[in-house]
């Protein structure tokens, strides 16, 4: 990941990129059921371990 940031509760510079395994999958929030689902990533600082960002790389992917 770029480090163009620092983290807001260390402000350390470096960050990996880690993605939540198992069923963490964001998808619409007025569906039950859906394949429209997404893998949820993190941002995540190296210096203390703080998640500073969440996200989806394909969000237009969730829309209904």
């Amino acid at each position: 990941m770029k480090n163009e940031e620092k983290c807001p509760y260390c402000g350390g510079e470096k960050f990996v990129e880690g993605k939540q395994e198992g069923y963490a999958s964001v998808g619409p929030a007025n569906k039950t059921f859906t394949f429209k689902s997404q893998t949820l990533y993190h941002k995540i600082c190296l210096n203390c371990g703080a998640v500073v960002k969440s996200y989806v790389k394909n969000p237009k992917k969730i829309v209904v």
